[in-house]
C-alpha cells in the first residue's frame, strides 16, 4: 500500500509536469505522457490486487467464523404463502436447510430472484426427494410489506416465508452484513455446514449440491457396511445332541 502511494504521488507530479512541460516542449511531453500513462497503469494492477486479497481475507474470515455454528431460530414468527397465513416449516424436520436472510436494508426487490429461487427449489425437490428445506426470513418495512407481497402474486412464488418484523432471527444470531454472507447450508442439528447464496451465484448452488450428494453417499454406503457386518457376524444355533433310541439300528434325535 505504502508502495502504491508513492507511485501515486509521482503521477501527480509527472501531470502537473507534463502540463507545464507541454507548453514549451513537445517531444519532452510525449516521454513525461508515456512515463506517466505506464504508472498509472502499474497502480491500476496493484490497486486491483489489494483489493482482491482483502476480498478473499474477508471471505476466509467469514467462512471460518460461521462454519460450524448453530443457527438459532424464534420461535412464533407468522409465515404467510402469496400474502396469506399458512402452516409454518418445521425447523427439525429435514435433513438440509437452506437458509436465506433478507435485511430491510436498501432495496428488498433488487436483490431478490425468486424466479431463480423457484428454478433451486424444484430442483432440489427433485434430487433429493424433499431431504432438503428452504427457510426464508424477511425483516420487511412496513412500506415494503405490500411490495413484497405483491412480488410473490407477480413470481407465482408460492412457498411459505417468515415475516420477522421485529428481526428477531438477526438479533439471535447476529448475521454478516454482506448480503452474499446471508445464507446458509444447515444440516440436520442446524449447524452451517456452507455459506453463499445460490441464486447470485450458480456456482454456489453446485456446491451445495454437490455436499448434499456426497454426504447422502457416505450415509448409504455406511448404512450398507454396517448391514453387511451384522449379516456376517449371525451365527446358527449349535447343532443339538442326538441320542439312540432302544437298540434299534435307526437313530432318532430325540428333543
Amino acid at each position: 500500500m505504502i508502495f502504491v502511494i508513492f507511485l501515486f504521488k509521482n503521477l501527480v507530479i509527472k501531470s502537473f509536469l507534463l502540463i507545464f512541460v507541454g507548453k514549451f516542449n513537445k517531444k519532452m511531453a510525449n516521454k513525461l505522457q508515456n512515463r506517466a500513462y505506464c504508472l498509472y497503469l502499474i497502480i491500476m494492477l496493484l490497486f486491483l490486487c489489494s483489493c482482491k486479497d482483502v476480498r478473499e481475507q474477508s471471505i476466509r474470515q467469514v467462512v471460518a467464523e460461521w462454519t460450524g455454528k448453530e443457527i438459532q431460530f424464534p420461535e412464533g414468527t407468522p409465515c404467510q404463502s402469496l400474502g396469506q397465513d399458512t402452516v409454518c416449516i418445521d425447523f427439525s424436520n429435514q435433513t438440509y436447510k437452506i437458509l436465506l436472510y433478507v435485511d430491510s436494508v436498501g432495496c428488498i426487490s433488487c436483490r431478490l430472484r425468486l424466479t431463480e429461487w423457484k428454478r433451486i427449489i424444484a430442483e432440489a425437490d427433485t434430487l433429493f426427494a424433499g431431504e432438503v428445506d428452504f427457510l426464508f426470513f424477511f425483516q420487511p418495512k412496513k412500506r415494503d410489506e405490500r411490495e413484497l407481497q405483491y412480488m410473490f402474486r407477480n413470481n407465482g412464488f408460492r412457498h411459505p416465508v417468515f415475516i420477522d418484523t421485529k428481526n428477531e432471527i438477526n438479533k439471535l444470531n447476529k448475521f454478516p452484513s454482506q448480503t452474499e454472507y446471508q445464507c446458509f447450508l444447515l444440516d440436520i442439528d442446524n449447524k452451517v455446514v456452507l455459506i453463499g447464496n445460490p441464486s447470485l451465484n450458480t456456482g454456489i448452488w453446485q456446491l451445495f449440491k454437490r455436499y448434499i450428494s456426497e454426504r447422502d453417499s457416505k450415509l448409504t454406503q455406511g448404512k450398507k457396511e454396517e448391514s453387511l457386518s451384522l449379516s456376517n457376524s449371525t451365527t446358527l444355533p449349535p447343532d443339538l445332541p442326538s441320542k439312540k433310541k432302544g437298540g434299534g439300528k435307526d437313530n432318532e434325535l430325540i428333543l
